[in-house]
């Protein structure tokens, strides 16, 4: 005879997705902070890494005129000027589906993602690299193109991924979502605006605070989400 086991309740999953964010959020913290010590103290291991690959990626720039405009082009979509925006119209999209959690779970962790990097770029204030191939002010680390993409890319896989009907879709978000954010911070890297430990300490960063602000929000969305099908919003009771 066949035991069946009992369905899992949505607050069992909700609870254990939420130990999981916090578990995710927690070791990249560790990271994040083990990372910045080593560049506040200087650490030459770190500044002999980021000095090689910054030259190369210099000397890549300036041997390859097209990769350097490609990496350009790359760069603005990562910007606060193209991101907030955007943000803002995936919050509308949501609040006109009903998807209240959500769009105020999207809008709080883009909001203090960009403040919290001000706060580490100020206390941290690392120069940047000397031979910038593109406009940039302020403080280096975290890269805040890096930052910035890196948390829309997590954000928008968090809150599509349950409201997409198939697996197929879901995948195709997260490759897509993915592949912008690693290539925004390539971008930083290759127009020696950011050196290359700064676009780590900003996907840590992200990976940090993100999760960890959705678990506070109790706002990261739950397998009990319907679908996002039939282009059509849902009941008011839903």
């Amino acid at each position: 005879m066949t035991v069946q086991r009992p369905a899992r309740r949505p607050d069992d999953r909700a609870r254990r997705g939420g130990t999981a964010a916090l578990v995710v959020a927690g070791c990249s913290a560790t990271a994040f902070v083990l990372l910045a010590l080593l560049i506040s103290g200087k650490a030459r291991p770190m500044l002999q890494i980021d000095t090689w690959l910054s030259r190369s990626a210099h000397a890549a720039a300036l041997a390859h005129p097209g990769w350097r405009s490609a990496m350009a082009a790359v760069t603005v979509t990562g910007s606060t000027a193209v991101l907030t925006p955007l943000t803002a119209l995936g919050c509308a999209i949501l609040l006109a589906f009903r998807r209240w959690r959500q769009a105020v779970f999207a809008a709080v962790a883009m909001v203090v993602v960009v403040c919290a990097r001000l706060v580490v770029v100020a206390v941290i204030a690392r120069p940047r690299p000397a031979d910038q191939l593109a406009p940039a002010s302020n403080y280096s680390f975290p890269s805040g193109h890096s930052t910035a993409s890196a948390a829309a890319a997590l954000i928008a896989v968090l809150v599509c991924w349950p409201l997409l009907p198939r697996r197929w879709s879901r995948m195709m978000l997260a490759a897509t979502a993915g592949f912008w954010a690693v290539a925004v911070g390539v971008s930083r890297v290759a127009l020696v605006v950011h050196w290359p430990s700064d676009v780590l300490g900003a996907w840590l960063f992200v990976v940090a605070v993100v999760p960890a602000t959705g678990v506070l929000l109790r706002a990261v969305p739950g397998r009990d989400e319907r679908p996002l099908s039939g282009c059509s919003p849902p009941s008011p009771d839903g």
